[in-house]
């Protein structure tokens, strides 16, 4: 079996192994896993929906996708600031 070469941006990969470490998980199985749910033959929701998003990019992206939500461009400014400051 030949090994198949793979180029990741060597910050990036520091970063993840220090994550990973952090977390005791092995950065190889991390990115296998990945790989494995990319290439299975379940639907682009099944994989989404395995992926753990975080709470921040969740709030970032509330209203992405859904064009029923109108979103008021100075009402959003105005909840974060209010949010992050208080006022």
């Amino acid at each position: 079996m030949s090994k198949e070469v793979l180029h990741i941006n060597r910050l990036l990969l520091e970063e993840a192994a220090v994550y990973a470490t952090k977390r005791g998980v092995d950065l190889s199985s991390v990115v296998e896993n990945f790989l494995s749910g990319w290439i299975s033959d379940d639907s682009v929701e099944d994989k989404i929906s395995r992926f753990h998003i975080s709470e921040e990019v969740k709030s970032v992206t509330r209203h992405a996708g859904n064009p029923a939500v109108s979103i008021d461009p100075e009402e959003e400014k105005d909840r974060y600031f209010s949010e992050k400051y208080g006022l």
